[in-house]
């Protein structure tokens, strides 16, 4: 699994570095998106991870299926991917590019869980707490998890910001409990 998520990184950076140079994240961002989705379809899953079907066969398929829509970089980078047996990364790869554009722009991805799904008043507040503590643009994920019972749960990449209820149960049993 380690090894995997080098190589995402790997054909993430190179991408990104590629796109760079060329003045095109915009256009790569947009370009890697309708290849992700593309490749979230069964039938053409199904047909870059079989081994049976040539290499040769499955650019043609991937280069028709992609038109004139996307770019050649974006999408050589995702046949490069293919073609070395590494299908089933590409969407994490893309992931990964777009965690580079977010942080060459200046912004962070706030996961919100929540245990219900918030109004927008309390949204903004959200991000405007968030952009005060970080120091950066904020994108919010959010996620319902009714086990939080209510409050939130934040994380920002590796930091975890939680105010939920469940997690007060939690500390108030463990101080009671070590009495």
């Amino acid at each position: 699994m380690a090894r995997q998520q080098t190589a995402v990184r790997r054909y993430a950076e190179a991408g990104f570095e590629i796109a760079r140079s060329e003045q095109a994240l915009d256009a790569w961002e947009r370009d890697l998106a309708m290849l992700r989705d593309l490749m979230k379809n069964r039938e053409v899953r199904a047909l870059v991870q079989h081994p049976a079907i040539p290499y040769a066969t499955k650019e043609r398929i991937m280069e028709r299926l992609a038109g004139k829509d996307v770019a050649a970089g974006p999408l050589r980078l995702v046949l490069l991917m293919i073609r070395r047996g590494r299908p089933r990364a590409i969407e994490a790869m893309v992931n990964h590019f777009a965690a580079l554009l977010r942080r060459e722009r200046g912004i962070s991805l706030a996961q919100v869980r929540s245990a219900f799904p918030l109004p927008d008043a309390q949204r903004e507040a959200v991000t405007a707490r968030l952009r005060e503590m970080t120091g950066t643009e904020i994108e919010l994920s959010e996620h319902v998890d009714p086990s939080l019972i209510g409050g939130i749960a934040v994380r920002i990449g590796d930091q975890l910001y939680d105010a939920s209820v469940r997690s007060r149960l939690e500390r108030l049993r463990a101080r009671l409990t070590a009495v």
